[in-house]
């Protein structure tokens, strides 16, 4: 092309617009508004070291909320992520629901369990405190709340490492308190059985990592599962629990429209 046709070229080219500016279509035509897909819902995760993703080999990017953000929200959804490492019920119920109620989050997720377990927290209190966690979260039934019951912990390395005592949620173990295997599995039955109590109570849904945490125990692969700490679930582990939360969240969504 000469350089001598490049001004006609444009002259032309400013008459076509100007021919469909005549018209009041350039705008919509030319620029079109996009908008990201899916209702513009918000979403609150509460929980503890598992919620920021301890374990993962890139915690802000593989936590397992953040996985469930990308996989199985819309678009158009936002994510507040209030997690606290070492937190139980009751440090949820201080410092993360005070925090998640301003928000009117349309979806919150609930994983707060083995600190409890852990620190001896007798299921009759935790089933109090989980009652009243998920009754401020829910709003009345305005927000949909997913609440994970406690997974298998009797194989995870460091609690077999550990063993009498109870492993220390900030890492090793911890001598001062035994927390033998037999203890560790009644103890996370009746947790399970507060859960669901409180779940049935408040309308949340349950979401059964107890369920998939042994089919992964029967599958032989329990390592891939898990982090290198023996404690936390790997980079692996958080998308496949992700997977869970998300397979709940469709079943309990199922026919609400978006």
């Amino acid at each position: 092309m000469s350089w001598r046709r490049v001004p006609a070229l444009g002259l032309a080219v400013a008459f076509l617009l100007s021919a469909c500016g005549a018209r009041g279509d350039v705008g919509a035509g030319a620029v079109p508004q996009v908008s990201p897909p899916g209702r513009p819902l918000t979403y609150v995760a509460v929980g503890a070291s598992e919620s920021v993703g301890l374990g993962a080999t890139d915690p802000t990017r593989d936590a397992w909320p953040q996985v469930f953000f990308r996989t199985a929200l819309p678009r158009a959804a936002t994510m507040v992520d209030l997690g606290i490492p070492g937190a139980t019920v009751g440090d949820a119920l201080r410092y993360e629901v005070p925090r998640a109620t301003p928000l009117h989050p349309d979806v919150v997720t609930v994983w707060l369990n083995v600190n409890d377990l852990v620190h001896g927290v007798a299921p009759g209190e935790y089933e109090g405190q989980l009652t009243a966690l998920l009754k401020d979260l829910r709003s009345g039934g305005r927000t949909e709340v997913l609440v994970a019951n406690a997974p298998p912990l009797d194989h995870l390395p460091r609690v077999l490492q550990c063993q009498p005592f109870a492993p220390a949620p900030e890492g090793g173990c911890d001598r001062s308190r035994e927390l033998p295997l037999s203890v560790v599995d009644a103890a996370v039955s009746l947790y399970n059985d507060a859960i669901a109590r409180a779940a049935a109570a408040t309308g949340a849904i349950v979401v059964d990592l107890h369920g998939w945490g042994e089919s992964v125990q029967r599958s032989g692969h329990l390592g891939r599962f898990v982090g290198s700490d023996g404690w936390h679930p790997s980079t692996y582990g958080y998308q496949q629990i992700a997977a869970v939360f998300a397979a709940a969240y469709r079943t309990g969504t199922a026919g609400v429209t978006p």
